[in-house]
């Protein structure tokens, strides 16, 4: 019998006997699978000790040891038939469910005060870790005497993911591995073509001669499976240079557009223009919806926001500084008496 998954063996009896086990393990039962018997074995400490149990007055030739699926009942049936009438199957039920009451305790925070202890199929390994992981389960402890019951349905501890090896690796399509362990092509047979798709990453990679293992979840370390690495197509594996050629010089070409009409036009600060306009211009009033309108106005809302904020900061900074003003806009000029006088006549 083995405690730990196969590492390990130890002899608990003589000849063929069939066997099963229930409650997650906390119950063994053998029956001799050599002869007809009235009795059978078990076990409440996973082998360490056993005790019989007579079934029946007659002995039966037990063919099959069966019980839930789960193996999480402490009920069984022994099929069978009786040597007296071979061709009449007969079955025994067996119920250990009063053997033992008491509950197992599972207390997570205090380890050492439950009815378990962690145990990982790797730890009689010289690897520490299967299919890319350590994983530790619970299980009960040999000399605990309590029904472990649904306890165990969903408690495994995962302790992290290893580095990826060699082990996690097999042999790619068409390849096999040689004497030396290494994946070398099939004869007659062509590599698969490399996969380009970009599920996930933002890089693809070559196919080679291995292939990670699907249940393996090692992270980083060697990656056998990947050959020379390409960008996926997207706005992330651009560089800098392209982002300036993308963003900047598109808003200055406009800026330049926008900066020439509004020369061109007159439009800059300080020119008067009267109410009847210049005779020698034409002047279009209609709208321009065309693409390159749109385009131009875009440095125009640009610079007329600008001036907006660019103004508000010369008012602060003029009365802070007591009125001072450059040459540029215009200013408040007070009021002399002629022009007073000259606006009451024109008034009159």
């Amino acid at each position: 019998m083995s405690r730990d998954g196969g590492f390990t063996w130890e002899e608990v009896q003589k000849d063929a006997h069939l066997w099963e086990f229930g409650d997650s393990g906390s119950i063994l039962i053998m029956a001799n699978d050599e002869e007809p018997t009235d009795h059978i074995l078990f076990s409440t400490d996973e082998g360490r000790n056993w005790r019989e149990y007579i079934f029946g007055d007659e002995k039966m030739r037990v063919k099959e040891i069966v019980t839930v699926p789960s193996d999480t009942s402490r009920r069984f049936i022994l099929m069978g038939y009786y040597p007296r009438s071979p061709v009449v199957h007969a079955a025994v039920h067996i119920d250990f469910s009063s053997l033992i009451t008491k509950k197992c305790i599972l207390d997570l925070n205090h380890p050492e005060d439950d009815d378990f202890e962690l145990w990982s199929p790797n730890e009689l390994r010289n690897e520490l870790c299967l299919f890319g992981r350590q994983v530790l389960y619970h299980r009960r402890k040999r000399d605990a005497n309590c029904v472990v019951g649904k306890l165990l349905e969903s408690k495994e501890n995962f302790v992290k993911n290893c580095a990826c090896e060699d082990v996690d690796f097999e042999c790619e399509y068409n390849y096999k591995r040689n004497a030396s362990g290494e994946c070398v092509p099939v004869p007659g047979t062509q590599p698969l073509a490399s996969d380009d798709t970009c599920i996930t990453g933002d890089y693809w990679y070559e196919r080679t001669a291995y292939r990670k293992i699907h249940h393996s979840s090692c992270e980083g370390g060697i990656r056998l499976d990947r050959g020379l690495e390409h960008p996926c197509p997207g706005y992330k594996n651009h560089g800098a240079f392209f982002w300036f050629i993308f963003l900047v010089i598109p808003f200055a070409f406009a800026g330049l557009v926008g900066w020439y009409y509004y020369r061109k036009n007159g439009f800059a600060r300080g020119t008067i223009r009267l109410p009847g306009g210049d005779a020698g211009r034409n002047y279009n009033y209609y709208s321009d919806s065309s693409l390159s309108a749109t385009i131009v106005s875009i440095p125009w809302y640009l610079m007329g926001l600008a001036s907006m904020v660019w103004e508000a900061v010369s008012s602060r900074l003029g009365s802070a500084t007591g009125g001072m003003r450059g040459r540029n806009g215009y200013r408040t000029v007070p009021v002399d008496e002629d022009a007073q006088i000259l606006r009451f006549e024109d008034d009159d």
